[in-house]
């Protein structure tokens, strides 16, 4: 049961990750600023957290342990989606890509705290 609590706190850790990552990136963008490197490094960080706990969970479900609401792997899985996606759909326009993945992170905090939810059988 080590990585069902692993993954939980890394849901908890991917929450707040991509929140942070998604406001800086969007006031930074707001006020037309200069990118900086640590908010480029926050948002790779939280792209990443996202595949680490897809990882977790498709251990833990090849493992058979399962969520107790099947939509959990829709809230789930969604995240990875739109990391593939906004990777894509990446331009040579460096303010764009910053604002679509502020509110790609924003998106990724909603269906997280979904699962969350869900994976706990709220």
């Amino acid at each position: 049961m080590r990585v069902a609590v692993a993954h939980m706190t890394i849901g908890g850790a991917l929450i707040a990750l991509n929140l942070v990552a998604g406001i800086c990136g969007i006031l930074t963008w707001r006020a037309g600023t200069e990118v900086k490197g640590w908010l480029q490094q926050l948002l790779a960080l939280s792209h990443t957290v996202v595949l680490l706990q897809a990882l977790f969970g498709l251990y833990l479900l090849s493992g058979g342990n399962r969520a107790p609401a099947k939509l959990h792997y829709v809230y789930g899985l969604l995240p990875v989606g739109a990391v593939a996606f906004g990777y894509s759909a990446r331009t040579s326009d460096s303010r764009r890509n910053l604002l679509q993945f502020s509110i790609i992170a924003l998106i990724i905090t909603a269906l997280a705290v979904r699962a969350f939810m869900t994976g706990k059988g709220a």
